[in-house]
């Protein structure tokens, strides 16, 4: 059986399953399994493959990171700071869409792993007046939380393309940076379609510069990532950790009371899913099933490889630093074919980093359905057009470069 095949086997089996209402920790792990057997791995070395990454450094951290921001946005909703910070974003920027999703292209510049549970109860405060789905409010946080992936060169899928091809991040970015602007428009023109917004500001009576000092002292929690991440280089975990710890104190209520707040921000359901999701991807790791579709791929059309290889990694993996680690190298002598080719580098990153954002096993993703119950149809909806939009624009590039 190729392995186009099993995997498209497999992700027919996972949205039945999430249409049954399986948790979806549950229904990444079943496809997880179901993958491995069409693979021809044992059921017990697939167990071991599964026990191993569940208890895998990588996941344990994650789990505590998307914890510990979970902790974040309960500590801040219980100090009112979330209102506080849309209030100030309103009366900075009157247009209330525009003020809505700018925490989330904030957070955009932060590479960390579920960034968008950073943004998403800033985006679901910013919103709240507007009366709109949960699935729209998690396809505008997801959306604009990743507006600036082909341009910022901390990311790593840039930073491995500088690598596999000995091009200089400016150079690469230059081939792209219209397709951050291009992302835009989808977002607006799906995400808030129908959308009436009073613009008037909350509190008229607060000045530019109260407002100014009113949005970086109740954000400073990103400003401290995006100093000591960004800037300094230290890892996520300590930094967003001392935040929370610094959130425990700031808020005044007795031990007890903070107690209760540690624990309530912990989800069983969320570290499941965490934990399903890395399964999931170990066994697609071990099973060699990404390398197969890319030799079964090799036979098509120059052009339609450009799309093919870096969407279907994206797609299956949900990672942009997997399409270009793995497809690239296959289309190197089409990436720099006599030289750089500017308009094929652009295409066929476009079409990795769009598979990424219509992966169902995109953490971010899944982690904001989580947290704003949303359904998979319902976000679709506004997700597959948007990153059709992208596509269409992504080959005009191809075209004209």
């Amino acid at each position: 059986m190729s392995a186009t095949i099993i995997i498209l086997i497999a992700t027919v089996v996972f949205v039945v399953l999430a249409r049954l209402k399986v948790p979806l920790g549950v229904a990444f792990l079943g496809s997880g399994f179901l993958l491995g057997i069409l693979s021809g791995i044992p059921i017990g070395k697939i167990s071991v493959i599964a026990v191993k990454w569940l208890i895998s450094p990588d996941t344990l951290r994650l789990i505590t990171i998307v914890y510990l921001l979970s902790l974040i946005g309960l500590l801040l909703g219980e100090l009112g700071w979330l209102s506080r910070t849309v209030a100030a974003l309103q009366r900075l920027i009157p247009n209330k869409k525009i003020s809505a999703i700018l925490p989330a292209s904030m957070i955009g510049l932060l590479p960390m792993p579920g960034g968008a549970m950073l943004s998403a109860p800033l985006v679901k405060e910013g919103t709240k007046s507007m009366g709109i789905s949960p699935e729209r409010v998690t396809f505008l946080n997801f959306w604009f939380r990743h507006l600036w992936e082909y341009v910022w060169p901390l990311y790593p899928g840039i930073v491995l393309s500088v690598v596999l091809l000995d091009i200089p991040a400016g150079r690469l970015i230059a081939s792209m940076w219209p397709l951050t602007l291009i992302t835009i428009i989808p977002g607006f023109l799906f995400g808030f379609r129908g959308v009436e917004v009073n613009n008037r500001h909350r509190d008229s009576k607060m000045s530019i510069s109260k407002a100014l000092g009113e949005f970086f002292i109740t954000t400073w929690y990103i400003w401290a990532v995006i100093i000591f991440v960004l800037g300094l280089g230290v890892e996520i975990l300590p930094v967003v950790a001392i935040a929370a710890s610094i959130t425990l104190l700031i808020l005044r209520q007795d031990d007890r009371s903070r107690l209760r707040h540690i624990k309530n921000a912990f989800s069983f359901k969320v570290a499941g899913l965490l934990g399903g999701v890395m399964i999931f991807k170990g066994i697609l790791e071990d099973s060699g099933l990404v390398a197969s579709i890319m030799t079964e791929l090799t036979s098509v059309p120059e052009a339609l490889l450009l799309f093919a290889v870096p969407f279907s990694i994206g797609l299956i993996t949900g990672v942009n630093s997997a399409f270009v680690g793995l497809g690239f190298p296959i289309l190197v002598p089409l990436l720099l074919d006599g030289g750089f080719d500017p308009g094929n580098y652009a295409f066929a990153y476009a079409s990795g980093f769009l598979g990424v954002l219509a992966s169902p096993v995109h953490l971010c993703l899944i982690l904001t359905k989580q947290y704003f119950g949303a359904e998979w149809s319902g976000i679709y909806k506004y997700l597959a057009p948007s990153v059709a939009f992208v596509l269409i624009f992504a080959i005009v590039l191809l075209l004209i470069q």
